[in-house]
Formats: structure tokens, sequence, C-alpha cells
């Protein structure tokens, strides 16, 4: 599981992003990750002291040798001597003060494996990525330390982490990365970098690389560093003493639902939980009295106070409040959710806490919960309308609509979608489902078809693509090839009619699946024979922005609907993810519709889009039956039978 940038089990994944680009980046020069391991002989913490080198340890298990390494925030420490079960001292002297959690460093057993991916994007945001590739320090052509970059556009890094061995009872979580670039300036910049006087205080980012010297004789009667420090530890005391605690949900906006006319988002990730103490205003807690109106329930709002350290120790660095976040408090077992955040008027704008105003909980489907664990949690603290009412509410509405009444009459063709269908393809009615979630009610049997025929089916959306736009492309497909049948057929066609060099076409036999592109084949070799009979997702990304095709196909279990959902797992497993260089950028104008051909398969869900599809979105796009994102989507096709209803020339 993984839970902000902590993995526990071997397999956990996450990315990691830059929220802001690197500008005027050439080349990558060097990277360092800083991973910390957490077990048995972390927990406690650890008592500094700025200039000793002695730590000693508080509530801890330490099982430490003379020159091992210890971590401390991003910090490396090693260790000198032993000098008792919980004290020890250290080379160098700490820089630090206080009482810290600490971790050990990566070990043989216990580590990450790294891929990148890259996107040179002027927006606000990273647009379309380059496909996953290894992360080494290797300076090949495809390496991150080989590319050279386009210094006039910015530069976006992503670094995907995954779990590859893990101890039991351990754990491993990113502290930071750092990635070492030279500008068009010749300078050599190493990121992050952050220093203890920076102006705001939350902004703290990598490792601490300034520092700053106050030699001016002259008095400043507005150098108030000692009564402002004075006031941040009186603020950081004050609410772990009488601070009450919450469980607290943290929302971000989805990237993809920005709305630049109405100047919002649409769709929000709820993507950590932390608990931490908050400061209510004299102790002011509302009533415990109830308003009801037309429009449910409602409870009075009020103001609390978040200090800056406790919402970084719980969340991180440059997490702040925010709109659409909400809290439980167990001491009058309400949930809130946070309506507006201010910074508080203090001394000296010293800004150490957050003034926000809290209203009723909502439980909005526009609030995505990314993370089944925080799902259940939430889902166990709150009851809604739903969970009281549900049963008869579907009573009402079952009686009221009859939908067994009511059935839609089908016919086979016309549409927007589809130009024309060969006589002998049929559409089938077969739901497929994995683990009883609808993914399709209908196919084509392509297999019935005349042998040889290229516009089994054809759609009216013309096949092309030009070097500034990329493709994805997207099927369900089931083999269903004879035993010593070892011929390959093509049966996606986005070719012109009478030049077969122009367009992309994709075939299939029983041991690979090759995907054609203005002639130049690619031939993408299976682990072993194809299975009949059985359902393959297949994604297929034409990436013209990094010069990349990629082949992913994944096998869903046939066994996945027999038992309970939660009775199986791994029913949609990898069979292949491959990625071939193109070269340079493709393009080509078919002037006719994509088309699907007569081969011994299966099809349905076929969909085009005009970005392409990030690797840990793919098992999430295939499994849609109603697509999320049609405003990328060129073709739509979940071979429904069209549906026409009789006309009468004189309705009288």
């Amino acid at each position: 599981m993984v839970t902000n940038y902590t993995a526990t089990q071997i397999g956990d994944s996450f990315v990691a992003k830059i929220s802001e680009p690197y500008l005027n980046a050439v080349r990558v020069l060097d990277w360092t990750i800083l991973v910390g391991q957490s077990n048995a002989n972390t927990v406690g913490k650890l008592s500094m002291v700025q200039g000793s080198t002695s730590i000693t340890g508080v509530g801890t298990n330490l099982s430490l040798s003379a020159g091992d390494t210890i971590i401390v925030g991003n910090l490396t420490f090693e260790v000198d001597q032993v000098t008792g079960a919980n004290s020890f001292t250290i080379t160098q002297p700490s820089p630090l003060t206080g009482s810290f959690n600490f971790y050990l460093p990566e070990d043989a057993n216990n580590y990450f494996t790294y891929q990148y991916r890259w996107s040179q994007n002027n927006e606000i945001s990273s647009g379309e990525m380059s496909e996953l590739r290894e992360l080494n320090k290797s300076t090949g052509a495809q390496d991150l330390l080989g590319r050279t970059f386009d210094d006039t556009q910015k530069l976006w890094l992503d670094v995907r982490l995954e779990v590859d061995r893990l101890s039991s009872g351990s754990s491993l979580s990113l502290l930071s990365i750092t990635f070492q670039l030279e500008t068009t300036s010749g300078v050599v910049e190493s990121c992050p970098a952050w220093c203890d006087e920076c102006t705001d205080p939350y902004a703290m980012d990598g490792c601490a690389t300034l520092v700053i010297d106050c030699s001016d004789p002259v008095w400043n009667p507005y150098n108030l560093k000692k009564p402002t420090s004075m006031y941040r530890q009186i603020s950081a005391l004050t609410n772990q003493m009488w601070g009450h605690e919450v469980k607290y949900f943290r929302v971000e906006p989805d990237q993809r639902s920005r709305d630049v006319i109405l100047m919002e988002y649409s769709l929000y990730n709820v993507v950590a939980e932390s608990t931490l103490k908050v400061m209510v205003p004299d102790n002011s807690f509302p009533t415990r009295e109830f308003n009801f109106d037309i429009f449910g329930m409602d409870f009075e709002e009020f103001e609390i106070h978040i200090t800056g350290d406790a919402f970084t120790t719980a969340f991180g660095l440059n997490k702040s409040p925010r709109s659409r976040d909400y809290l439980y408090f167990p001491l009058i077992n309400r949930m809130y959710e946070v309506s507006t955040v201010a910074l508080a008027d203090e001394f000296n704008l010293t800004m150490t806490y957050w003034r926000v105003q809290l209203r009723k909980y909502e439980d909005r489907t526009s609030s995505i919960h990314t993370d089944t664990v925080i799902e259940q949690e939430v889902d166990d603290l709150i009851t809604g309308v739903e969970e009281v009412f549900g049963e008869e509410i579907q009573q009402e509405y079952e009686k009221v609509t009859k939908p067994q009444q009511f059935k839609t009459v089908y016919q086979e063709l016309e549409d927007n979608i589809r130009f024309s269908k060969h006589p002998t393809l049929a559409i089938q009615d077969t739901e497929i489902r994995n683990k009883w979630t609808m993914i399709s009610k209908n196919n084509y049997k392509l297999n019935e078809v005349d042998a040889g025929e290229r516009f089994a089916l054809t759609y009216n959306q013309t096949s092309k693509l030009t070097a500034a736009t990329n493709l994805a492309i997207t099927a369900w497909i089931r083999p269903v090839f004879q035993a010593n049948d070892t011929l390959s057929y093509t049966f996606i066609d986005g070719r012109a009619e009478n030049d077969i060099s122009t367009g992309l076409s994709i075939s299939i036999s029983q041991a690979d699946l090759r995907v054609n592109i203005n002639g130049s084949q690619s031939t993408f070799t299976l682990p072993q024979n194809i299975e009949s009979n059985v359902w393959h997702g297949v994604v297929i990304n034409v990436n013209n922005t990094t010069n990349e095709l990629g082949f992913h196909i994944y096998r869903l279990d046939p066994e996945s609907n027999i038992n309970l959902p939660h009775q199986k797992t791994n029913t949609f497993t990898d069979l292949l993810h491959e990625v071939v260089d193109l070269g340079s950028t493709v393009e080509w104008d078919a002037e006719k519709g994509w088309s699907l051909s007569a081969a011994p398969v299966n099809l349905t869900n076929f969909r085009v889009f005009e970005k392409v599809i990030e690797q840990e979105q793919h098992k999430n796009v295939l499994q849609q039956y109603v697509v999320r994102d049609s405003d990328l989507s060129i073709i739509t096709d979940n071979a429904i039978p069209s549906i026409r209803l009789r006309r009468y020339s004189n309705p009288r």
C-alpha cells in the first residue's frame, strides 16, 4: 500500500512529479534520489543539539554499529561510536536542534527501482509525457543523462518508483530527488535548494544549501528574528498542548478538469489523510443545535486555526489547507468541510497559522477517492441519506419508472460513428466484466466476415495524423485461432484504400502482434502464444512528441466473475509492455475512415484518442464502458447496434 510517499509492499509504485518546470535546461548532468527505510529499529525519535556529536534516542529500539548511516529529514549522518542502548555519537556535529524521526538507507533487501519520463511543454502543466524508461547513470541516446533538451521550452521531469525488494515489517519512503542541470548560460544548477532565512517559512524544498551572513554593523530596528522565532515556538507549543486532535483529509484539484471559462476545477482527488491538532479560538465550539430546511439538515459554521508546523508535519513541505478539504472532530463527532482559508494577521507578518472557516461536510461526487483505505475510513465516519433511506428510494424509483416495461429497439446500421458495415459482420451480445464491473455488452464477430475483407466495418472519422499531434488506440480482442493457424491477420486498418504504405494498421497472429506505420513494421513478440477465447486489452501509443511507439497488452482472467469480487485477485494482468523508437515524427492522411478487417478475433470497445495514455491509466481507460475523457476521443465504439425509429410520411 502507498501512503503519500511511503510504500509498504513489494510492487507498490507511485510517480513523483515536479510542481514547477526547469527553465533554460540543456541537459541533466546527474541525479540523486534519497530514500529512507523504516523498520522495527527506527521507532521513536532522535534528540539532537546543534554543534554536538552526541545523539540520544527517545522511545527507540536502536541496532546500530560504528560506520552505519542514518537519515534525519534529508540529511545523512555516519555513526562514530555506540555509547549505550539508546545513545551514540556521529562523525560530524549536528546542524539541528530538536527531536526528529529518522530512517535507515536502502540496502540489498530493501530498495526501489526507478523509471523516468519527460515533457517539454510551455503551458502551466506538463501536458503529454514520454513513455516510461529506466532511470540510470548511463549516457546513451535514450537515457536521461544522454538527452539534450530544447532550452527555449520548459522541462518537466517525472520519476516512477516501484518497490523491488522489501523485508517483512519494513517500508520505504521517498525523501528527496535532486537533478543537477546544465543551463544555457553554462551555469550548473543543483536543484532543489533552500535556506532557513527564506521569506516563506513553509516553502522549504530539498536540502539547506544556502547560508545568510548578516555582517552589517548598523543596528536594524526591523531585525526581529529572535522575537519572530520565539513567537513561532510559542505558537507550535500552544497548539501541541491545547490543540484538538482531528482527522484531516486533503484534496487536490484534478488538472484534467480545469475550466478556464468558469475559472474553476470540476473534479478533486482526495490524496492524503493524517491526524493533526488544530486550535479553536477561545475554545468556542458551535452549539449542538441542528437547523432543517428544504435542502436537509445543517449546523452552525465556525472558525479554527491550523499552524504551519502541524500541517507540514502531517502532509509534507509546500502543502497548505485549501477549500474543499474536510476534517473530522472526534470531540463533537462531526465532519466539516473547509469553506475558506486565509493567512492570519500576526506579529511581524510571521504567518505561522491559517484561519480556516468550516461548514457542514457534503459528500460530493466530484471528490474522487484515489485511495480505497481513505475512502473506507470516510465511509465509516459518516452516514448519508442513501444509507438510511436507500432501499426505499430504490423501490420508489422502480415503481415509477418501470424499467422492465420500457425497452429500446435496436437496428444494426445508421449512426454518427459508423459509415458502413459488411453484410456478414454480426454483432453478438456478450458481456465482458472484471470482478462484475461492466466493460462491454456487445462485440463484433470479425471471424465470420469473408476472408480478406479489408472493410468489414468503416467509420466516419478519417485516419490521419500530423507531425504535431499524437495518437492512442485501445480495444478489447478475443482471438479465435485454429490450432495450426500460423498466419498474421490485419484487424484494425487505418491505411489508404489504394496505398497500403500510407497510414497505420495492426495485425495479430498466435505468436505476436504487429504495428505497421507508413510501411514500416514493428513486431511485438508475445511471451507465449496468445490464448484463444480469452479477452485481451490492447493499448497503442503513437507519440510524436518523443518519437516513440508504445505497445501494451493485458489479459483478463476468464474466471474473474465466478466468485465474489473480493475473493479473486490479479484478474487483470500485464502480458507485454514494449517501447520502440520511431526515429522521427510520423504523419499520414489515408483520406478514408478507420476500418475493422476480417480476422479470427472478436473485437469491442474500439477507441481512438488524440493524446497518448499514460501507463498507470491504461487499466482505468480499458475498463471504462463510458469514456470519461470524451473530449479527447476521436472514435468511441462499444459495438452497440444502432437505433432507428420508424418514419411515417403522414403522421395522421
